[in-house]
């Protein structure tokens, strides 16, 4: 036997662009009901470390000056102008706004300087690296947060998921939901969809990215939302995985995120050299990027997605030996989960992944190849090419840095580890306008359905994300505010017009 409820304004997800949505809602007077499939908020937003704001408080408080119009400007010009110019210039606009906003909800907030930042290719730069304002306390601020929500009269329905949106008259009028195996009916003017993405649904992140080899860290989000909005006539323009650095090949990780490492991290000491610019190889053996990129967390992604999402990186005895006695001179990146500190005999630890079929070894170069499945000669040429690179300290190929030039492959045996960029569920989706409004084929906003997060097109450019820290966390909390601000307007207005 189904259930009836019926609210105002209805928000499916209780990420943190559900939760900006049901406050921003709220505070405009409408009647708000959230649900939230798992027995608790945050979703998938609980795992990020920071927000993306410029010109807010703490900025000018440690004397940055930064403007909006240089942020846009970049971001613009990252997305090769494919991003919503109007979304992108509003969201940004209203960052530091919505930064004091969320404050006041409940969430602790610290600047992170730049000269703090874990992705050191952003240390000379106040627009990617001082952008990051990290969440603290994440327990306590949370629930701050559904008390403050709870005290404006905010409705949560927990252990409950999104089935279908109702559509009548072209008009949306409320979703279809179920909960504890029973259907729940919740009538509503105006709903606010944000169910995070499809970051669950491996199949479908694959087709989207045109590969498998993607390993995946996040909440659980099935594209509910998504295939809800575009049964209803919403246009899907650029959904994709936020694919954020790479692991170890089947390595042990954790899902939270502290302020010390983002979510991903992993206690194997063999990091160290997943984190430092080794030697890059694709599975037919050959080099294919500056590994410099390992210091920005969406650039090496970025790189190891263009080769399908998996690569090699290979060492030689010498610098297993170098690694073990500690006295590495690579400058070990913090980028994406970040990488342990502990000693360990590097040459057990890589012969353990050897035996866990996650690294090959070879007694020589060919051999390494064979076990590999590396072109031979492919491999051959590439490290060649790099050892030289390495003796000269002049990349011709890559333009590597020469202090990353430090240990050539030589002395065998030899090591390839696997590496596979991960994603931390997807971003993107349909179209919507400036105000969040799920916009039709023809370019028209559909009555009374919203949307926000990593369910909104037109912020990215589609398979990438540009690299400022925060910058997905940032666009959940300003656009479901935006969305719900929005969404009890129009429903305030329906309201009138039943009257």
């Amino acid at each position: 036997m189904e259930k009836i409820m019926n609210t105002d304004v209805l928000v499916a997800g209780a990420g943190g662009t559900g939760l900006a949505a049901a406050y921003a809602a709220a505070q405009q007077g409408a009647n708000v009901i959230i649900i939230e499939k798992q027995d608790k908020i945050g979703g998938n937003t609980k795992i990020s470390s920071g927000f993306f704001a410029i010109d807010s408080q703490e900025q000018r408080d440690a004397g940055l000056k930064l403007t909006t119009k240089e942020a846009i400007a970049q971001l613009a010009e990252y997305n090769h102008f494919l991003s919503n110019g109007t979304l992108l210039a509003k969201i940004v606009n209203t960052s530091a706004d919505t930064l004091a906003w969320i404050e006041k909800m409940g969430m602790e907030i610290k600047l992170n300087p730049t000269s703090k930042t874990t992705q050191f290719a952003h240390r000379n730069d106040n627009y990617r690296g001082g952008s990051y304002h990290m969440y603290q306390n994440k327990e306590k601020s949370y629930q701050k947060i559904e008390e403050t929500l709870k005290n404006i009269g905010v409705k949560f329905v927990f252990n409950t998921s999104m089935k279908d949106l109702l559509l009548e008259n072209n008009q949306i009028t409320g979703i279809k939901a179920e909960k504890d195996s029973q259907e729940l009916i919740i009538k509503a003017k105006s709903v606010v969809v944000a169910t995070g993405g499809y970051g669950g649904d491996f199949n479908k992140v694959s087709k989207t990215m045109h590969t498998n080899k993607l390993r995946k860290l996040g909440v659980p989000n099935n594209g509910e939302g998504i295939d809800a909005m575009v049964k209803a006539g919403g246009v899907d323009i650029d959904s994709h995985a936020l694919i954020h650095a790479s692991q170890l090949a089947k390595s042990t990780v954790t899902q939270n995120s502290s302020t010390k490492h983002l979510a991903g991290f992993s206690s194997n000491p063999l990091t160290q050299l997943l984190l430092t610019p080794q030697l890059w190889v694709n599975k037919k053996g050959v080099r294919f990027a500056n590994e410099d990129v390992v210091y920005d967390t969406v650039e090496w992604a970025n790189a190891a997605w263009s080769q399908g999402g998996i690569y090699f990186f290979i060492v030689d005895q010498n610098t297993l030996d170098t690694f073990t006695k500690n006295k590495n001179l690579e400058e070990v990146s913090q980028a994406g989960p970040g990488a342990t500190t502990d000693s360990g005999d590097f040459t057990q630890l890589a012969n353990d992944a050897v035996a866990g079929k996650t690294a090959f070894t070879g007694q020589t170069l060919d051999e390494l190849a064979e076990n590999a499945g590396l072109n031979k000669e492919a491999f051959r040429d590439s490290v060649t090419k790099y050892n030289l690179a390495v003796e000269n300290k002049n990349d011709q190929e890559f333009s590597k840095s020469a202090k990353s030039l430090l240990y050539s492959i030589k002395k065998g045996p030899f090591y390839a580890f696997i590496a596979q960029a991960t994603y931390l569920g997807t971003v993107g989706g349909v179209r919507v306008d400036e105000d969040l409004a799920v916009l039709d084929k023809e370019l028209k906003p559909i009555p009374g359905l919203y949307t926000g997060g990593a369910n909104a097109g037109g912020y990215y450019e589609g398979h990438s994300y540009p690299a400022f820290e925060g910058l997905a966390s940032g666009f959940t909390w300003s656009s479901g505010r935006i969305a719900g601000t929005n969404a009890a307007i129009y429903a305030n207005k329906i309201g009138k017009t039943n009257e």
